[in-house]
């Protein structure tokens, strides 16, 4: 029997648990890395041992260099896909699966997939509504763009983050400058330098997040959720809260519509994407985007409220394409099968973390499905600023939606110093 191979490249984030996914299948991985160093928010996400080998280029490489590395390796063998595992792999998997003649979104709009200025103008290009927008190193620049454009208050954040990093609301100069003096030459979560800064116009409206699975060009929303934030002194604001929505309601459509042409306009055409959008009284428009997996997130119970997750039919659409795409088309809008809460919980305080004391009494409520990304015995706990510093997720899910809500108030009375053993870090 002929033994099947795939590529994962940076399998960061969720992605570290397609290779499990695709064992599943019968298919072995080989682990592609896009730099010789793993970025340091994703160090604890590499398990060395679930691949059947791991390249990795060296530390003198530039891109072009590190694309022909791999190909090199990858010379002679028989795969079946590359995919990327996080944000940070999107161009590599591109750049392979496109010069190794395997499915493929192409490499003529990898850029915009990962720089969000760039997005927004492909979107526009495509006649897709977009956010107005300036990119620029200068304060005194997006300041006099601000003024002319009659905005009272605007986004800046860097180019290429991750995990809502450096995201600032801006209403004075003042605010401007403090945003670019923070972002300008700082080395992002993702090992980028900020060079430019990007400033957007603020859309005020509901904010939603929405995963869709590609295959030849015909995409598939598997599922979306509200998405609500709390304003954060020091920050701009943090996710608090989403709720799953059910795939027959009127706004799923209309997001799903939207995404649809988005991805067309991206040349989105294979595999997932994770989307945030905002609906106000023009409609939809995308302000995140990544031609991957989302992050940060429960298959376990995603799956307890939809049957699925975006993980596992990513998995299903890439070692099983006709039996994936047949399945989707009659499916029709995605059903939920129980009401499900992702809690974001949020810190005021720091503290190395001795003990996770309230854990106990969360598992025991009647919702309750899942906790991830809680901060390990021993690591410190800071202040919520931004999704990477949230201290732990929740989930709770149930067919009840009575106990789900008093489920989600009994959560949210309780205390960072419940559910967390604290040790304050001498700074001496």
């Amino acid at each position: 029997m002929k033994e099947r191979k795939c590529v994962v490249v940076d399998a960061y984030s969720t992605g570290r648990y397609l290779p499990e996914e695709f064992k599943r299948y019968g298919i072995g991985t080989v682990h592609a890395m896009s730099a010789a160093r793993i970025p340091s928010i994703f160090e604890s996400h590499f398990d060395a041992n679930l691949y059947d080998e791991v390249i990795c280029p060296s530390e003198r490489m530039g891109y072009d260099d590190i694309v022909e590395y791999h190909l090199q390796a990858l010379h002679g063998r028989e795969l079946e896909f590359v995919i990327a595992g996080c944000e940070t792999g999107v161009e590599l998997a591109d750049s392979l699966s496109e010069r190794l003649g395997l499915p493929s979104n192409g490499t003529a709009l990898s850029a915009a997939r990962r720089d969000k200025a760039r997005l927004s103008c492909a979107l526009t290009y495509a006649g897709v509504r977009s956010i107005r927008q300036v990119v620029s190193d200068n304060a005194a620049e997006i300041v006099s763009w601000k003024r002319e454009a009659k905005f009272e208050e605007i986004v800046i954040k860097p180019l290429n983050s991750t995990g809502t990093e450096d995201v600032f609301f801006c209403s004075t100069d003042a605010d401007i400058q403090r945003a670019l003096s923070t972002i300008i030459g700082k080395t992002n979560r993702v090992g980028a330098l900020n060079r430019f800064a990007l400033a957007q116009e603020k859309i005020n409206g509901q904010q939603y997040t929405v995963n869709a699975i590609s295959i030849h060009g015909e995409a598939f929303v598997t599922e979306a959720w509200t998405y609500d934030t709390v304003p954060i002194e020091g920050a701009s604001s943090v996710c608090s809260l989403e709720r799953l929505l059910e795939g027959s309601e009127p706004i799923v459509h209309e997001l799903s519509e939207y995404l649809e042409r988005a991805l067309q306009a991206l040349q989105i055409v294979e595999g997932p994407a994770h989307a945030e959008i905002i609906v106000d009284h023009r409609g939809p428009v995308l302000v995140d985007f990544g031609a991957r997996l989302q992050g940060t997130m429960s298959a376990k119970a995603r799956t307890m409220a939809l049957g699925h997750n975006h993980m596992t039919l990513t998995a299903w659409r890439y070692a099983d394409p006709n039996g994936f795409g047949e399945y989707m088309r009659l499916r029709g809008p995605y059903k939920r099968k129980s009401h499900a809460l992702c809690v974001s919980l949020i810190s005021d305080r720091g503290g190395v973390v001795t003990g996770h004391p309230g854990l106990e009494s969360i598992r025991k409520l009647p919702s309750y499905a899942d906790a991830i990304a809680f901060v390990p015995i021993g690591r410190e706990l800071v202040p919520t600023t931004d999704l990477a510093s949230t201290p732990g997720i929740v989930y709770l899910v149930n067919s009840n939606l009575t106990q789900l809500e008093d489920d989600y108030r009994k959560l949210r009375a309780m205390r960072m110093d419940q559910v967390f053993d604290l040790m304050m870090q001498d700074r001496d």
